[in-house]
């Protein structure tokens, strides 16, 4: 592989490492470790780590080194602002912009999501939680990609992301909320294609507060 690929495969290890949970909030990234862990050189995880701070999931501690980004509820109600601003924007431009195109990808990557919450709802593992993450962020982002701006897309993606490590605690303490985020994500879906842009964004906005407010129980 060329080193560009190898540096984009050791990302998503380290960053989905951090997100489910291998890499705990705050521990140090020590490169000796990380490359027995990851078979990967000290150069290459340099500018892997230089990436994941970029993304806001690891932070440089002074001359002391790389560690993982800690998790607290305020940076949770950032994440969440932020997301909402950017979420409810997006998808409030796509339903007055969005064509059938549009159309076709939100109920595409809806009937995968949906697909995989079904599953979700007997089984119960680390594979099928990485999936549906996956299936969730391409459902989430397919509801605003006709906003017209593809920084706007670019924005929303690395917060996702960066909530979404919120989302997999809460989904470890308190579980997958079952026929529950399936309702919401479906009625996302139908307004948003119904084009009751007023419905779709309370919705929408309701759906996105449901994991602050259960994360404070």
């Amino acid at each position: 592989m060329s080193s560009s690929t190898v540096a984009e495969t050791v990302y998503n290890e380290i960053r989905d490492d951090i997100l489910y949970g291998e890499l705990q909030p705050g521990v140090k990234l020590k490169l000796d470790a990380l490359r027995d862990r990851y078979n990967a050189g000290v150069n290459t995880l340099r500018e892997v780590l230089n990436r994941l701070v970029a993304s806001g999931f690891v932070f440089v501690e002074g001359q002391k080194g790389f560690r993982v980004v800690e998790t607290s509820p305020s940076n949770f109600k950032e994440l969440t602002a932020m997301r909402l601003l950017l979420e409810t924007n997006g998808l409030a431009k796509s339903i007055d912009a969005g064509d059938v195109e549009w159309e076709g990808r939100v109920a595409a990557a809806h009937h995968k999501l949906s697909a995989i919450e079904k599953r979700m709802l007997t089984e119960d593992s680390r594979e099928l939680t990485v999936r549906w993450s996956q299936y969730d962020r391409e459902f989430h982002q397919a509801l605003i990609s006709a906003c017209g701006s593809d920084l706007h897309m670019r924005m929303h993606r690395e917060i996702f992301d960066q909530f979404r490590r919120y989302v997999v605690i809460e989904l470890k303490t308190h579980g997958f909320r079952a026929e529950d985020i399936i309702d919401e994500h479906r009625s996302i879906c139908d307004l948003a294609l119904a084009r009751d842009k007023n419905a779709a964004l309370a919705k929408l906005t309701d759906h996105i507060e449901t994991y602050r407010r259960r994360s404070q129980d």
